[in-house]
């Protein structure tokens, strides 16, 4: 039963890192960016160094070497897995119905900006217009990570809608555009300077700066 109990307790830490990595970014929009952290550090970085010592103390007393080695296996793993880059994907499959909706309500005038007079500039580097930011309704608060915002731009009869995914350090940031007429986006749209400009799909681009 001992034996058992650790190989088991050795796979379910595993796959609760596994899990957690994977979707980080719905975590963090459920309880908080600035609460996760606490979580890893706390509970589950603890949890699996304990297990891992612990694991080796087993090897040596019985000799049973699967525990150990599935720990070290995903140690690994973690350090080689993209998982920035699943959790984009992820995330942007989970929620690109959610944000079409809100992209067709900003084009039928059902979302708008907050305060038509906002001033277009802004006093810090490289964010986004004022007057382009559209607060989003609290059942549409996952589609846009780390504010409860989507930048607008309008060229024409058509509006372009930036979904941000991350807000870094120094002017840094990522997001999604759609565009309903499928147009490339270009640096200076939504009052902001980007480099990367990536097609994901018909009407979706991923940018970042």
């Amino acid at each position: 039963m001992k034996r058992h109990l650790t190989l088991i307790l050795s796979l379910c830490s595993s796959l609760l890192i596994f899990l957690l990595s994977l979707f980080q970014w719905d975590l963090d929009d459920r309880i908080g960016k600035y609460v996760s952290p606490y979580i890893w550090l706390i509970f589950v970085i603890p949890f699996f160094l304990l297990l891992t010592l612990w694991t080796g103390i087993y090897l040596f007393s019985s000799r049973k070497w699967l525990p150990l080695v599935i720990q070290v296996i995903t140690v690994v793993l973690w350090f080689f897995i993209p998982f920035e880059q699943l959790n984009l994907d992820i995330n942007f499959k989970l929620h690109q119905q959610k944000r079409e909706e809100v992209a067709a309500k900003i084009q039928k005038g059902i979302l708008k900006p907050d305060e038509a007079n906002y001033p277009s500039f802004n006093f810090l580097p490289n964010e986004p217009d004022l007057s382009s930011l559209i607060t989003l309704p609290k059942e549409y608060a996952s589609v846009s990570r780390g504010r409860d915002e989507v930048a607008v731009e309008t060229k024409g009869e058509a509006t372009s809608v930036l979904f941000f995914t991350n807000l870094g350090l120094f002017s840094h940031f990522s997001g999604f555009v759609y565009d309903p007429n499928n147009r490339k986006p270009s640096s200076g749209d939504f009052g902001l300077k980007f480099e990367e400009i990536k097609k994901l799909q018909r009407n979706w681009y991923y940018i970042s700066y």
